[in-house]
């Protein structure tokens, strides 16, 4: 029973895990994809209980504004050349900001249906959020391996220059990128709210941090072009396991965040050994 609440815990995370494999996949990394998450729910979640819109509407406008951010951001880093750690660091407060000011700072209770589902029903015995996560990374899986966007990530990430001189259109795939990003905080965000049963802008809170060390403890290169989508799932459970760990041993949450810090920089220590011991070579 504790195993299969892991992959429900990991769910939202392995989620924005996923948008982030393709950011650093670029060579590039995201620091807002939870206040992006907090935007897209504080805001769906607002029009469901205080506006009383219909709950496809609210949900196609979180979809959107996850759409949105991920243009805006693709569009700074890919046509105007602002590095994707200044646009994202600024969009930490940025959208996290925006997300209070939406709403007032005030919290919505009581997700109308079918978002309680979503959160704790089931399909065949498996619970939601883990069916919607592994249709996800099956989808995400395809598009790197099968696809244009997903040849030309890797080929961005190893060498941008010489797939710009290959004539590949470098801007609008790597605003694709950051779109892709965007569109899974929107759907980490309806997750999330679901299994909360409430939306507001505290939530989501250091999943960027969580979401940035699930990826790399999953193989993927912080320097971009080496990496897997699969190895960020596994990252995000384990990144889970250990925090599910640690409060069964009634370990403070202080002591978590500093772990969890731990555990990215060694990550990214080994990322940087490993990087050097292959160009030696």
């Amino acid at each position: 029973g504790n195993l299969l609440n892991i992959l429900v815990q990991a769910s939202v995370i392995a989620l924005l895990a996923g948008g982030q494999t393709f950011v650093i996949l670029t060579g590039g990394v995201d620091l807002a994809v939870g206040a992006l998450t907090a935007l897209c729910g504080a805001v769906a979640g607002h029009m469901m209980i205080k506006l009383g819109m219909p709950v496809g509407v609210s949900l196609l406008v979180a979809v959107a504004i996850g759409a949105a951010v991920g243009l805006f951001n693709g569009y700074l880093v890919a046509f105007v050349g602002i590095p994707s750690f200044i646009v994202t660091l600024g969009g930490l407060t940025l959208w996290r900001g925006l997300a209070f000011e939406s709403t007032g700072g005030f919290d919505n209770a009581g997700m109308p249906e079918p978002l309680p589902f979503i959160g704790y029903g089931e399909v065949l015995g498996v619970p939601m959020p883990i069916v919607i996560s592994g249709v996800y990374f099956v989808v995400m899986a395809f598009v790197l391996s099968s696809t244009k966007l997903g040849r030309y990530v890797y080929a961005m990430g190893s060498n941008e220059m010489g797939a710009r001189q290959v004539g590949i259109n470098i801007k609008a795939y790597k605003l694709a990128v950051y779109v892709v990003c965007g569109l899974s905080c929107a759907l980490g965000a309806i997750v999330l709210m679901a299994r909360m049963d409430s939306s507001s802008g505290k939530m989501a809170q250091m999943f960027e941090l969580d979401a940035i060390a699930a990826v790399i403890l999953g193989g993927t290169s912080l320097f971009g072009g080496r990496g897997s989508i699969w190895g960020s799932l596994l990252g995000a459970i384990l990144i889970t396991m250990v925090r599910n760990g640690m409060n069964l041993l009634e370990i403070s949450q202080f002591k978590q965040m500093m772990a969890i810090g731990a555990v990215v920089i060694v990550a990214v220590w080994i990322d940087v050994l490993r990087r050097q011991r292959l160009l030696k070579k």
